[in-house]
């Protein structure tokens, strides 16, 4: 055998590998069990709500910070859906809204408080 058929046995068996390598890693995504994350709609919207109604009733508030508040509410429903359509790839899972879920799993996700952040939306104790 020769140095240049020896080079491309190791050539050839190096791709065969590499194929099979690839195959056997997507076979095995395709057959773990599907992830599901929750999160809880209702939530976000109260607390949206929540926080432009302080804004509202705070008496030192001025009329362009109420306005800024009503205009930041109005644009909060399209804001929280581009969101929405962004998570299942950014977890990879398939998102359900908590009213969806009945019962509580262990292989459940909450997103609620990650969305929380990102929006800006604060709990209050």
């Amino acid at each position: 055998m020769t140095r240049l058929e020896a080079a491309r046995l190791i050539a050839i068996n190096t791709v065969v590998s590499l194929a099979l390598a690839a195959g056997v890693a997507a076979w095995m995504q395709r057959t773990q069990k599907p992830t599901f994350g929750t999160l809880d709609v209702a939530e976000l919207y109260r607390l949206k709500e929540a926080q432009v109604a302080a804004v509202l009733v705070k008496r030192d508030s001025g009329d362009a910070e109420r306005i800024l508040a009503i205009q930041r509410a109005a644009i909060f429903g399209a804001e929280l859906s581009k969101l929405i359509d962004t998570l299942p790839e950014e977890c990879g899972c398939l998102v359900l809204t908590r009213g969806a879920v009945l019962g509580s799993g262990a292989q459940l996700i909450d997103l609620t408080p990650a969305v929380r952040q990102r929006l800006g939306l604060e709990v209050r104790p």
